[in-house]
């Protein structure tokens, strides 16, 4: 248990914990934003629209954060289309990625809701596993999530 999930409201002066190890090398925690070599992908999201992606070098297991020069790691983002009965379908296609769920976070704004687990279903209609997140998770709110590889935006539209 974090502090975060004991106490919601340091959302807004803390970021969530953050495993740099699940994603691109170079990437960092914003209260409502994650940043890959400086690159904010809320930002990149709202160029391209969703769902997109952005990839990096990967983390070097146990290196305390070298970049790979041959594994890749990616950052989809995503929009919640529907949110009910804890059951989040995104517009995404994720079957098959290997998403890391446990380091989802919630993009675009800062939440005091205490934390829920949901089902993701994704654009296909696949259950592709379950997220914690705030609980006021609804439609129209934008995750990014973790996927270790190199994958296309093809892949999830």
């Amino acid at each position: 248990m974090t502090l975060t999930a004991l106490l919601p409201t340091l959302r807004a002066s803390i970021p969530a914990p953050f495993d740099a190890a699940a994603w691109p090398a170079g990437s960092a925690p914003t209260l409502d934003d994650v940043t890959v070599r400086a690159v904010s992908v809320g930002r990149y999201a709202d160029l391209c629209g969703t769902p997109c992606v952005c990839t990096g070098p990967a983390v070097i297991p146990a290196s305390g954060g070298v970049a790979s020069t041959i594994l890749s790691t990616t950052v989809v983002v995503a929009t919640v289309v529907d949110a009910e009965s804890r059951t989040l379908r995104l517009d995404a296609c994720a079957a098959g990625l290997d998403a890391v769920w446990r380091e989802a976070r919630l993009l675009g704004r800062v939440s005091h809701a205490y934390d829920a687990t949901f089902d993701v279903v994704d654009a296909a209609g696949r259950a592709v596993g379950s997220v914690t997140l705030p609980d006021d998770v609804g439609a129209g709110d934008r995750i990014a999530f973790p996927c270790p590889g190199c994958h296309t935006v093809g892949e999830v539209r």
